[in-house]
């Protein structure tokens, strides 16, 4: 859990979901963009201040020159740490979110039953965080509020193409929501460290972080 140490205890957490496109200016001085369908991985940057102790860490640095760039960790943002829970925490209101399961996915839609959704204004709100449950590895954001109800079959609208997984059958399967969510990531830049006194560790640059598609 060695990069799952660093972010429960970052300063700061950059989550970047940027569209690959392009861009030209015509001669008449219009401004043309052409989008690339993606995968659109999650980069994270993830600043982390000098306050770890060496002494009782020295098994997070093992971890991470074991990890480098080759090997993804599991991640979760508000889990492991209650006080980062802020930044995907669930913002609709559903009283039985947790009963919600999905149905199917096609581009840009999932589709759940919200059969045991319970009560509530918003069954989700633009921003939510969301992911298919068991073991499936994408999450993804929902671009629009959707009203509550109890229907057995909502359109949710999410920020990326659905992510087919292999040996995966979405069908029944629980949705999770806000802090539940996971990423799998790798280490696109290691920083190094050094010790310093008194018995402390010092990064030399940022954690970036970026999702495995597989």
């Amino acid at each position: 859990m060695s990069l799952q140490t660093i972010i429960n205890n970052a300063q700061f957490i950059t989550i970047d979901k940027t569209k690959l496109s392009a861009q030209s200016i015509s001669r008449s001085g219009r401004v043309l963009t052409s989008e690339v369908t993606t995968a659109m991985p999650y980069r994270f940057t993830v600043g982390m201040h000098d306050g770890l102790k060496y002494s009782t860490n020295r098994s997070v640095l093992e971890d991470l020159d074991t990890l480098d760039k080759t090997t993804e960790e599991n991640i979760n943002i508000g889990t492991s740490s209650a006080g980062l829970s802020y930044i995907t925490g669930y913002q609709g209101d559903s009283t039985g979110i947790a009963g919600v399961t999905c149905v199917s996915a096609s581009g840009n839609t999932l589709t759940v039953n919200a059969g045991a959704a319970g009560t509530g204004t918003y069954l989700f709100k633009k921003g939510d965080f969301i992911q298919p449950g068991s073991s499936y590895r994408y999450p993804y954001q929902v671009t629009a509020d959707v009203a509550h109800t109890t229907s057995s079959s909502v359109a949710i609208p999410i920020h990326r193409p659905f992510i087919t997984q292999s040996g995966y059958s979405l069908s029944t399967k629980s949705l999770l929501a806000g802090s539940s969510v996971t990423w799998n990531v790798k280490m696109m830049k290691k920083p190094l460290y050094s010790v310093v006194a008194y018995d402390l560790i010092s990064f030399d640059a940022d954690f970036q972080l970026i999702e495995v598609i597989e």
